[in-house]
């Protein structure tokens, strides 16, 4: 089954629209899809409201949540849960408020060095963000419209990350607080890219031992159109610690070939994967126009 279970859309940092997303996952015929937007479900229940699907796709509820364990920025990704939970909407809406503080202090600390004075740096990230929801990913792309960076991992490595001018460090909720968000809502917690940490396998193994005893139940273990080592070792993990496998692309932009949506290796043999315990995921044809 194709399926993809992380991507993004404009009410994140994606570049395409909930629509236009949808509308590309239908022509790479993807089977089952999760719209995970940074800290809000404005793009799955923008999709789902539009009456976007089509009867060729499943469209499963979907967010990425910003999170803390031991110090280190985690992302949670959550799976078929009810949107309507007020508990997990208050979470989702904390950390956003969390978001536009924090761009805030970035602006400020941007503005103040004498290369970007001459830019209107709070209306420009306005303009990037647009109905979306701040993230690091739009200063990045502002960056590269302003020309001071080729690329995104230029921005982060010259700018945003730690130790570089525009870095501000977040104060995330913890772990287990979010876990708990996601699970209250009846849906399914996975670790988001969990080799993107760069941990070690100790420390990876941890933080998956913290993440189960939170009650988490998954791991992505498939992120790139190829099985790699670490898509291998994620898959021994999986098996080890009895969680559900799970498939995400990270989409955000097309110009980013490398994350085309839906292109994913298959999941190995051994995993149980996550879309076999979904219980809220939308019906099609109950999305169609009449």
């Amino acid at each position: 089954m194709k399926v993809d279970f992380h991507c993004h859309t404009t009410a994140s940092d994606g570049a395409l629209t909930p629509s236009q997303l949808i509308e590309l996952a239908v022509q790479h015929q993807i089977e089952q899809l999760a719209i995970t937007d940074h800290d809000t479900t404005a793009g799955y229940e923008s999709a789902r409201n539009q009456q976007a699907c089509q009867e060729s796709l499943k469209l499963i509820s979907g967010v990425e949540i910003s999170c803390q364990w031991q110090g280190h920025t985690i992302h949670i990704v959550g799976l078929d849960f009810d949107c309507e939970n007020k508990t997990l909407q208050a979470g989702l809406e904390h950390i956003r408020d969390l978001r536009r503080t924090r761009a805030e202090a970035i602006l400020n600390k941007l503005s103040a060095r004498p290369n970007f004075s001459q830019h209107n740096l709070p209306k420009l990230l306005e303009q990037q963000v647009g109905e979306g929801i701040v993230g690091r990913g739009h200063f990045a792309q502002l960056l590269i419209q302003l020309g001071y960076v080729k690329n995104s991992q230029q921005a982060f490595d010259r700018y945003l990350k730690r130790g570089r001018v525009g870095f501000v460090k977040s104060e995330w909720p913890e772990l287990e607080q979010v876990v708990n968000w996601i699970t209250q809502a009846g849906g399914i917690a996975i670790i988001a890219h969990p080799a993107i940490y760069k941990f070690t396998s100790n420390k990876l193994n941890r933080l998956i031992q913290d993440f189960k005893s939170a009650g988490g139940q998954g791991i992505e273990v498939i992120n790139q159109p190829r099985s790699s080592s670490d898509s291998i070792g994620m898959a021994e993990r999986a098996q080890r610690f009895g969680l559900l496998a799970s498939k995400g692309s990270d989409f955000h932009r097309p110009e980013h070939t490398w994350r085309g949506l839906g292109w994913l290796a298959p999941l190995p043999a051994q995993c149980d994967p996550v879309w076999h315990h979904f219980n809220h995921a939308s019906t099609p044809s109950s999305h169609q126009p009449s």
